[in-house]
């Protein structure tokens, strides 16, 4: 697949490409004459001469893939005294000329392949390369992932009432187009909200996000959680820690000083010498709160009785993974919920269609039965979900179990792009999307 500068040879899949748009969920006003009527020439714009320029000027940029546009994406230079936008929020905006991601769409058979994520690359290394100190777009609750996990911020929520009904005088029912602030609740038929979000392009602070999860017997959990909790406070980490009988259970973000300082201080307790931790960075705090709670089970089946600390499936290191599940007589169960599924799985899986890892016995009970020699092969998104099903696989008589080792975030970790087997995105429970 190729990222381009809009072409004429491009233009009549475009047009399809902007109907299917159009008539998407999430439609905007567009039109092929907007799109085809912007300047595309990026040699137009002489590096740091923006400030003397006084017309808009855009880069419409197309996925191309086996000669079919599959997706597009629109980066308008925008003067903030001028666009709609900027009058709306005129306040939050912090530059003079900025960067506004005015569309970023594709065919939605491809939006798990990763060529929105190309697009946007594509459009944040322009906007870097013109030297621009902020990015800016407009987002619904659908995207505002999407746009959180590249490191925009929200600077300001509103909501807008798209049709109403209003009854007149004379009996008949008209619709409008207004903002919901102005629409009696009893009149809305579809509230949207939308959401400017703003990325700073410039030379960006890094966050240390540490995910981490261990089985092992903590009768003492209640005392450990003032402990961590102050140790936390101390150091300014933000995210939730999990305590219960049967371990702990982790996301957490901070200082490379801060993370270290706790990770140290829990591998002081021989309980915890084992503990593995999955990092990554990021640019903006992924969460607001410290929060150390206590809870029954570190993740819920709601099943007493099943301990991996006692019974466990087989691990598969990620370079193992593809081939068991190549092997067409193992059955391979996504067991995350099905929101999580919907941004990306690995091919062949099942998807149980799961509100939550409660439901996960049910599905046992009313789709699988133990048979002999039969495999079942499990993953989750850091293994935790995944390691709990095989025991209580292994508590209803099944007999060759196996699970994905460190979850799928270690698969792709590990797994070159070439060989990953993994189609799609993988949702994370902070707004960020790892792919």
């Amino acid at each position: 697949m190729k990222i381009r500068l809009l072409q004429p040879e491009d233009s009549q899949g475009l047009q399809l490409l902007i109907k299917n748009y159009r008539d998407s969920q999430n439609s905007r006003d567009v039109n092929l004459e907007y799109l085809q009527n912007l300047h595309l020439e990026t040699q137009d714009i002489p590096e740091n001469s923006l400030d003397d320029r006084a017309d808009n000027h855009s880069f419409v940029y197309v996925a191309v893939l086996d000669q079919e546009v599959v997706g597009f994406g629109v980066l308008a230079i925008e003067d903030v005294n001028r666009h709609k936008v900027a009058e709306k929020f005129q306040e939050k905006i912090r530059a003079k000329i900025w960067g506004r991601i005015e569309h970023l769409y594709c065919y939605p058979k491809y939006q798990r392949r990763g060529v929105g994520i190309q697009i946007y690359r594509t459009i944040a290394t322009q906007a870097s390369d013109l030297n621009l100190e902020y990015l800016y777009a407009e987002a619904d609750v659908t995207t505002r992932a999407f746009f959180k996990s590249r490191g925009f911020v929200i600077k300001k929520e509103w909501r807008l009432q798209s049709e109403i009904d209003i009854q007149t005088r004379d009996g008949q029912i008209q619709d409008v187009q207004i903002e919901a602030k102005q629409v009696n609740h009893n009149q809305t038929k579809d509230i949207q909200i939308k959401y400017l979000m703003e990325k700073y392009l410039g030379k960006p602070r890094q966050f240390v996000v540490a995910a981490f999860y261990h089985f092992t017997p903590l009768p003492d959990y209640q005392e450990l959680r003032p402990k961590l909790q102050n140790l936390c406070d101390r150091y300014q980490l933000k995210g939730t820690i999990l305590l219960a009988p049967e371990g702990i259970n982790s996301t957490i973000a901070g200082s490379r000083q801060g993370i270290n300082t706790l990770l140290k201080y829990l591998r002081l307790d021989s309980r915890f010498q084992g503990l593995e931790v999955k990092e990554s960075f990021c640019e903006v705090l992924p969460f607001q709160k410290m929060l150390v709670r206590l809870k029954k089970e570190i993740v819920t089946l709601g099943v007493p009785g099943i301990d991996p600390i006692q019974e466990v499936g087989i691990y598969v290191e990620p370079q193992d993974w593809n081939q068991l599940i190549a092997d067409p007589n193992v059955v391979v169960i996504d067991t995350r919920n099905s929101y999580e599924v919907e941004f990306g799985t690995f091919k062949g899986a099942i998807d149980p269609n799961l509100k939550s890892f409660r439901e996960f016995p049910d599905y046992v009970a009313e789709n699988l039965q133990p048979q002999p020699q039969q495999k079942v092969a499990m993953f989750c998104t850091g293994g935790i979900r995944c390691e709990k099903a095989s025991a209580y696989l292994l508590s209803q008589g099944f007999t060759e179990v196996y699970h994905l080792k460190g979850g799928i975030l270690k698969y792709l970790e590990e797994t070159p792009p070439e060989e990953s087997l993994w189609e799609g995105e993988c949702f994370v429970f902070d707004d960020r999307i790892t792919y």
